[in-house]
């Protein structure tokens, strides 16, 4: 055979081989759009899954934490006629023998009624006579121990225990917090919302400030204006009750048969003398009678001020007496020589009250003295009177006091007193 005439056989390393190699690396560019494409929705869809799994497990957490179920509120306690309203209801009705109260409700008493009730977290709250009060939230969670007490008071004074967790109550143009395990007092008067706290801590969101108030101060929201700087708790209600200004504020009182100028008898007098202690000053009250003709000698500040929202309305005074010719208190039983009197609106309407302590310290008649109205004191020697005004019935409780009084009565006499206060607690 002729060299000529032989035939190359390719081989795998030959120049064929390296040509079907480079066929076969070269990729049609269809292919990498399609392998691209896959990569992505790949990645979009475990993206994807990622983002279900999130959400899921956020809105477990959140369904968890946040699911929350109405409770109801009981009315343990009741005088006179409570009136409610249903949610999503205008009609006022009765409350009956009804007892559970749910979300939504509203309450509304008269001057004359009260009413307790209870939430689900044993707060309670006290409604006095012309308070009303919505139910506005009152939810515990549905897996975890999460509890949310909001009420909203839109009327007079009602009294809140806390127990175990805190209550918020929309007052007009604020927002009170009550901490829990405490005892205060939320009281509507007017354009004037007073906070009492007796015992844990408020906080008073009114006006952008709120201010932190503790145990014994008190503090008001008025009208517009934002929440004011705690003060002390007790309210004094008199006006230079020491008379560190002589008699301002005070009218004088000259009554019975000796008018100015009769010729029957003679009217008292008036001084203003050294008090029992360093500084301070006392009202003396004098008289001696020339026909033994009844007489009546002091002073009288007036007044317009509610008290319903008071758990306690202090009267203090230190009092000294001197002479009397009278035994006890007279024969009627109505004249002493020194006499303390308050005027006031008791919870009905049109009911007024004159209520009045006289102090004697002899009865050598045996004269008969009325219960609650006669005191025996010492003579002589200074000693502090004190009483509490809503120590008493609750129909004949104090609700707006109308007048205050200080005087002697009788025939003659000789009395003292000073340090005199009214005070609203």
């Amino acid at each position: 055979m002729a060299a000529t005439d032989a035939q190359v056989t390719p081989t795998a390393g030959g120049p064929v081989g390296v040509q079907a190699a480079e066929r076969v690396g070269v990729r049609v560019p269809a292919a990498v759009r399609a392998e691209r494409r896959a990569w992505l929705i790949l990645w979009v869809a475990f993206a994807t899954f990622c983002a279900l799994v999130f959400a899921t497990i956020k809105f477990s957490i959140e369904f968890i934490s946040t699911a929350q179920v109405d409770q109801s509120a009981e009315v343990t306690a009741s005088r006179g006629q409570v009136v409610l309203s249903l949610p999503g209801s205008a009609e006022k009705t009765l409350l009956g023998n009804r007892t559970g109260v749910g979300v939504g409700t509203e309450l509304s008493l008269d001057r004359t009624t009260s009413a307790d009730l209870q939430f689900f977290d044993d707060s309670k709250i006290k409604m006095l006579g012309g308070s009303s009060v919505e139910l506005t939230r009152m939810e515990v969670g549905r897996f975890i121990k999460q509890h949310s007490l909001l009420l909203t008071q839109t009327g007079g004074p009602i009294r809140y225990t806390t127990s175990g967790s805190p209550m918020d109550v929309l007052v007009p143009k604020g927002l009170v917090q009550l901490a829990a395990h405490g005892d205060y007092t939320i009281w509507l008067d007017g354009d004037v919302t007073r906070v009492l706290v007796y015992g844990g801590e408020a906080r008073v969101s009114a006006g952008g400030v709120t201010v932190p108030v503790t145990d014994a101060p008190r503090t008001e929201i008025d009208g517009e204006g934002p929440a004011q700087t705690p003060a002390d708790r007790q309210f004094p209600i008199l006006l230079n009750s020491d008379f560190s200004k002589r008699y301002d504020n005070w009218q004088a009182w000259d009554e019975g048969v000796g008018q100015p100028n009769s010729p029957l008898d003679v009217n008292g007098q008036r001084f203003l003398v050294a008090g029992p202690d360093d500084g301070s000053i006392a009202l003396r009250v004098y008289r001696e009678s020339v026909k033994a003709e009844h007489g009546e000698t002091g002073l009288v500040q007036k007044l317009n001020q509610q008290v319903s929202g008071f758990r306690h309305l202090w009267l203090k005074a230190m009092v000294r007496l001197d002479y009397a010719d009278l035994s006890g208190g007279g024969t009627l039983g109505s004249e002493y020589p020194m006499m303390l009197q308050v005027k006031y609106e008791a919870p009905g309407e049109n009911t007024l009250i004159p209520w009045v302590v006289g102090l004697y310290y002899s009865n050598q008649d045996n004269r008969k003295v009325p219960e609650g109205v006669g005191m025996q004191w010492p003579q002589g020697e200074w000693k502090a009177y004190s009483v509490d005004l809503m120590d008493t019935e609750p129909s004949n409780v104090p609700y707006r006091l109308i007048e205050f009084a200080v005087m002697g009565q009788g025939h003659s006499y000789d009395a003292r007193i000073a340090n005199i206060s009214l005070v609203g607690d």
